[in-house]
């Protein structure tokens, strides 16, 4: 015997011992590479995060974000109210349901317009909409009588 294990293994049995054993290797290898270089990107990115800037001495203003709140209520009664009659007609076909409560317009139901776009509603309904939101909820324009009021949540960006 020669020192070698693979004497009486032919040419083309090694090759195929070398390929059935090198490809899973290599496959190995390729994989243990990309795990590292995930781990190494990952361990960069947190501590980009984590590290934090030298702050000027100056202070730095905080702008908090605008936002509009709902209606006033000598505002919201001002919007004229239509009281509907037996025939319920209204100057818009498509205006036979409140789009709040969903419900269809019944005859002597009390309805409140909102002029900036002339959308009905049932006016308890549009009465509480409006005072949580300026906004028609059909349309979302914003109503000519609303102010915007700095909003009292901050974000952290």
């Amino acid at each position: 015997m020669c020192g070698s294990r693979f004497v009486g293994l032919s040419t083309a049995a090694m090759y195929g011992i070398s390929i059935g054993a090198g490809l899973p290797a290599l496959f190995l290898l390729i994989c243990l590479a990309i795990y590292a270089r995930k781990k190494v990107n990952d361990h960069a990115q947190i501590q980009q995060q984590n590290h934090v800037p030298d702050i000027p001495t100056t202070t730095i203003a905080q702008q908090l974000p605008v936002s509009v709140m709902g209606l006033d209520k000598l505002t919201i009664e001002s919007y004229p109210i239509t009281v509907l009659g037996e025939s319920k007609r209204l100057p818009k076909p498509s205006d036979s349901t409140c789009a709040i409560c969903l419900s269809e317009y019944k005859p002597n139901d009390t309805l409140r317009t909102i002029p900036e776009c002339n959308h009905y509603f049932h006016s308890d309904c549009i009465d509480e909409w409006l005072q949580l939101n300026a906004t028609c909820p059909v349309c979302r324009n914003l109503q000519e009588s609303a102010t915007p009021i700095p909003s009292s949540t901050s974000s952290n960006t």
